[in-house]
């Protein structure tokens, strides 16, 4: 896994390494209704059990939204930003 892609810098992979790369794209979990079903069925038994549970940086009330884009992009954040919205 190569992780850090929001790092400017180069990111080397060593070339001593048999290397095998695959690409994931998101329409391949959304394009297919019974993938989604089961993804759904799996992200949400992890919430309810807390084997699956994201790290929040911050959270911002939604008047908020231009200092929680700015703190996205300064890239200082350590988990997901929430956004809360009224209603």
């Amino acid at each position: 896994m190569v992780y850090g892609w929001l790092d400017p810098r180069p990111a080397p992979l060593p070339l001593n390494w048999t290397l095998r790369i695959l690409g994931y794209g998101n329409l391949q979990v959304t394009g297919d209704p019974e993938v989604r079903r089961r993804v759904w069925h799996f992200l949400d038994a992890g919430l309810r059990a807390g084997t699956l549970a994201p790290v929040i940086d911050r959270t911002f009330a939604f008047e908020e939204i231009v200092e929680a884009h700015r703190h996205l992009e300064s890239n200082s954040q350590i988990g997901k930003i929430v956004v809360t919205v009224r209603h």
